[in-house]
């Protein structure tokens, strides 16, 4: 009677025991999940980057981060550049040109050879010798033809590449350069709405990117106006880096108007490109940096022409890491 009794009351406590072991195991093993989950989950440092009134970005830093960034401000000085215009260049290809000469140097020989010829029969026809009125006039019928041939080709070379170009003495050579790239031909299609008030003597060639290439002398007007563009043509020579000039790329120019315009000259290392503009820093208040969008239609040879207000320091040194700190911040903002 007693074992059964003591076997009734041990049954519940040794399921007692199991079920508190099983609880007891289930709450270690979850914390010791919480505590791993918590050692993975990344370290964010709270964003420097906040919205002004306007949405923009507005940098809120200390004074170690901007140590560590390397910043450098300063007010930007007032400055002047002469206004150029822009418009789109093409790098002609040579190879024409002296296919045309080899055309017209043939053309020459061909009359060289018929006006003799022409000249012996009527020497030998005056003579009584052995050629005929009939002979004779075939001859400076076949002259005359090879003469409008050598007029021809030469129209076509002026048609072409322009007076300036065909009317040289050293064409033979001149062509030759070209083709080995020691000089390059650039046309340059200005606006109807672009044209200077004088006659530019020089233009600056730049990459599509903004990177300048070199300078070119302007011959003259090109031969045609490509009617898609409705303006004023010009023929340019470029006599140095040809070689970096491939015949059909295209380019941009830069043409001096002669008309000065006077604001604000920002540093070329203030100046930083983001989505297609470019953006400078100033600082609006001590360790506080707004980025402010940037006109890049005037360059100046320290940097670039602005206008508007600025009278506030911007960034000079640092600007590129400034941007970087800023757009990992945008993002850490998203998430």
């Amino acid at each position: 009677m007693m074992k059964n009794v003591l076997r009734v009351l041990l049954i519940p406590a040794v399921v007692i025991a199991a079920v508190g072991g099983l609880v007891f195991a289930y709450l270690e093993m979850r914390k010791e999940r919480d505590l791993e989950a918590s050692a993975e989950a990344p370290v964010v440092p709270p964003s420097r980057v906040e919205r002004d009134t306007n949405g923009g970005p507005v940098l809120k830093l200390d004074e170690p981060t901007e140590k560590l960034l390397g910043l450098q401000t300063a007010v930007p000085a007032p400055g002047s550049v002469n206004i150029e215009l822009t418009a789109p260049a093409r790098v002609l290809d040579g190879a024409g040109l002296a296919t045309q000469l080899n055309e017209w140097r043939s053309a020459q020989s061909a009359h060289t050879a018929a006006r003799a010829d022409a000249e012996r029969k009527k020497k030998l026809f005056g003579n009584g010798q052995n050629a005929t009125a009939s002979a004779v006039d075939q001859a400076e019928s076949l002259m005359k033809q090879q003469e409008l041939l050598v007029e021809t080709t030469r129209d076509r070379i002026a048609a072409t590449w322009g007076g300036t170009i065909a009317g040289r003495d050293d064409l033979a050579d001149f062509a030759r350069r070209l083709l080995g790239r020691e000089l390059a031909l650039v046309r340059v299609d200005l606006l109807a709405t672009g044209t200077p008030a004088a006659a530019p003597r020089t233009v600056r060639l730049l990459r599509p990117n903004g990177d300048e290439l070199t300078t070119a002398s302007v011959l003259g007007p090109a031969p045609a106006t490509d009617s898609t563009v409705a303006g004023q043509s010009l023929l340019c020579l470029v006599t140095t880096n040809a070689t970096s000039l491939v015949p059909g790329s295209m380019l941009m120019a830069r043409i001096a108007t002669g008309v000065i315009e006077r604001g604000t000259i920002l540093p070329r290392t203030a100046v930083v490109r983001h989505a297609g503009f470019g953006w400078a820093y100033v600082q609006t208040a001590p360790h506080i940096f707004s980025r402010r969008v940037v006109s890049l239609e005037h360059p100046h040879p320290s940097g670039w022409l602005v206008n508007g207000d600025w009278a506030q320091p911007v960034v000079i040194a640092g600007a590129q890491s400034l941007l970087s700190d800023e757009l990992k911040g945008s993002i850490q903002m998203k998430d």
